[in-house]
């Protein structure tokens, strides 16, 4: 079973030898904790367990949100859409260039 993040690809030292029997019950227990133990960013993290070429398990770990909208109450609604379709366009172009960084806790619990 290996670990993999979609934006670093797969991370070796989380690498594991497994019965093919339990490989599913292994991976996602695995992947749960992985998400529990990972950070909160700006954008979505996303956490499988591949063998071979499938997908055995997968987790995501939720965006942070900041409410761009808190200042605006009443009035026009196009301010508001602005705002929000703007914070789209920023997370979706700090994904592309994001790097996950796996913490050490997580090395050190597997």
């Amino acid at each position: 079973a290996v670990v993999s993040t979609q934006s670093t690809g797969m991370v070796e030292g989380l690498s594991m030898i497994v019965r093919s029997d339990v490989v599913r019950d292994v991976s996602r227990e695995t992947v749960t904790e992985i998400a529990k133990m990972m950070p909160r960013e700006l954008y979505k993290i996303v956490i499988q367990c591949v063998v071979g070429n499938k997908v055995q398990a997968r987790a995501e770990v939720k965006p942070l949100r900041k409410d761009v909208t808190k200042a605006l109450y009443g009035g026009d609604k196009t301010r508001a859409m602005k705002l929000l379709a703007r914070q789209r366009e920023g997370k979706k172009k700090l994904k592309d260039s994001a790097v996950v960084k796996v913490p050490k806790t997580v090395f050190r619990k597997f």
